[in-house]
């Protein structure tokens, strides 16, 4: 069977890979047969994801690959849609306690991971430990029935309708970016983070805020105390995902739009209720469901005109379309929601996603993840320098919320082969 693509899948080149790296790291050091028994499961449960990329005719389609997932040993990521990863965009590597899951971000997003990740943990920790007292009711199995919502296209075919559109105009943006001097030239680097959900929704909650907003928030104090001086704005660019509206709430695609906040540098002396409120007002306008039709009318006016085109004029528009849509901004907030494990998050100590491009400059990328109890915080930033993480650990202090790390690293991302 093949599978259609997003619009998006043309976007890739050299400067634009466009891969996810998922990491579990487990409390006890990883058994590679019991890996290799859950791997084997994930592919059963997911044919759609057991693909290679085929050219059919004037356009690229995922064929059915039935050769095995690859596992590598060692913390180096697969390379992607190339005979490294038997041509699959799906890989996996482990190392003593940490396994990676490395996929193509243009087949899936955060929402369309945590269901693979969850079903190979829950094989993982079968094999290894034997268990049977997990609830499988979010968990995804191989004796389900596969629903078509999980892989069919998920855009229409004509627009949809949308009344009373919210008309917001356009705003100009004045970011702060950080200066690449401020971090060392050896690659990505990131801070793993983990905060009880407790403390931080309570704090959020009675600030008139939600995890997203309420983050941003420490993220803007924590700046100002590391850039005092600044009178820039600090934007936050936030991706919303849209699958409510397109009716798909399974599908693994990757679904999502981007829309900015921002705080001033006039704001720096602002009570943190009251910039929670500020922020929070924004992503409420950001999620509004009329902006999820227009991006979803765009998409369906999108694929009909790349019907048109050739293979290579698909890849150029595209790419164009991309490179036109970047946007500097201080900092990427991104929340998946609240993930239920079903008690696996026992045989775990962290989870984090690694996103983006290897060449980073500018920004720092925030992950926030749930995990039992926990929040999982990543802050990747463009090479290692401790100082901004500590001004965020301090700041969360202040407002008495204990915010521990527990694990940074250099970390590198899938490399993807262009199709």
């Amino acid at each position: 069977m093949n599978y259609k693509p997003i619009p998006l899948f043309y976007a890739a080149n050299e400067h634009f890979k466009n891969t996810l790296r998922f990491a579990v790291e487990f409390n006890d050091t990883i058994d590679p047969a019991a890996l290799k028994y859950a791997v084997e499961q994930v592919q059963i449960r997911y044919p759609y994801f057991s693909v290679k990329v085929e050219r059919n005719g004037e356009e690229l389609v995922l064929a059915e690959n039935n050769l095995p997932f690859v596992i590598a040993a060692g913390e180096k990521p697969v390379c992607l849609n190339c005979e490294e990863s038997n041509g699959h965009l799906l890989a996996f590597a482990w190392k003593d306690r940490t396994l990676w899951v490395d996929i193509s971000h243009f087949i899936c997003d955060g929402n369309g991971l945590a269901p693979i990740v969850k079903t190979l943990v829950y094989y993982y920790a079968e094999k290894r430990y034997n268990v049977n007292d997990i609830d499988t009711e979010y968990i995804r199995l191989v004796t389900d029935e596969i629903k078509e919502d999980e892989y069919l296209y998920p855009f229409p075919d004509t627009p949809l309708s949308c009344e009373n559109a919210l008309e917001l105009k356009p705003k100009e943006y004045d970011p702060l970016l950080f200066d690449d001097e401020l971090f060392d030239c050896e690659g990505s680097y990131a801070y793993n983070l983990q905060i009880k959900q407790k403390e931080l929704m309570k704090y959020a909650k009675s600030n008139d805020g939600s995890p997203v907003s309420f983050v941003s928030v420490m993220l803007f104090k924590a700046l100002t105390e590391f850039c005092p001086d600044t009178e820039k704005d600090i934007v936050f660019q936030i991706p919303h995902e849209y699958r409510g509206v397109l009716g798909r709430p399974l599908s693994h695609d990757c679904l999502a739009r981007v829309f900015k906040a921002k705080l001033t540098a006039k704001d720096r002396n602002k009570p943190v209720e009251m910039l929670n409120t500020f922020v929070r007002g924004q992503v409420i306008l950001g999620c509004e469901e009329s902006a999820d039709i227009a991006a979803v009318n765009g998409m369906v006016q999108l694929n009909a005109y790349m019907q048109t085109l050739s293979l290579e004029a698909k890849k150029q528009t595209m790419i164009g379309l991309v490179s036109n849509s970047y946007d500097k901004n201080t900092f990427g907030v991104s929340y998946t929601g609240n993930i239920s494990w079903g008690g696996l998050e026992k045989y775990i100590s962290d989870i984090h996603i690694y996103a983006g491009e290897n060449d980073r400059h500018d920004t720092l990328s925030i992950v926030l993840f749930t995990l039992g109890d926990k929040f999982s915080l990543c802050v990747m930033q463009p090479g290692k320098n401790p100082a901004f993480v500590e001004a965020l650990r301090n700041t969360f202090a202040r407002n008495g919320i204990d915010c521990m790390l527990v694990s940074e690293e250099r970390f590198q991302l899938a490399d993807y082969v262009l199709p």
